[in-house]
């Protein structure tokens, strides 16, 4: 895993290059800004989740589908809040919960990304 700082300086080489049409040149440093602000805010929930799994003594070939899980609740979290959120989010654990995504067994670390990580509560029936 890639740290903040290496993220941020791969980004800007990508966007240093002599081969930018003049539109993409022109909006250069506001892509390089917001891509920072995105790091910023990524980087440090990714440390926890690694956190999470590192605790739960998962198979690392399971990291891959819960950073998927992870990065559609990051979206989530940028685009609604709520009763919404919760609702989305309640979806996602259902969906990456199946024996089919992450095994079973592993409902628990999927309410604890949620909830350690983006506060959202997993509502009890």
């Amino acid at each position: 895993m890639k740290t903040d700082s290496q993220r941020k300086l791969a980004f800007e080489a990508r966007m240093l290059s002599t081969l930018l049409d003049p539109t993409l040149a022109a909006v250069n440093a506001k892509a390089i800004t917001n891509f920072n602000t995105y790091v910023d805010d990524y980087y440090p929930k990714q440390l926890q989740l690694r956190a999470i799994l590192d605790s739960a003594g998962l198979s690392t070939f399971l990291y891959a589908g819960f950073e998927a899980y992870f990065g559609e609740l990051y979206h989530l979290s940028k685009v609604t809040s709520g009763p919404g959120l919760v609702t989305n989010a309640v979806a996602l654990i259902v969906k990456w919960g199946s024996a089919a995504k992450l095994g079973t067994g592993n409902l628990s670390v999927l309410k604890s990304i949620a909830l350690d990580i983006f506060n959202i509560i997993y509502p009890t029936p």
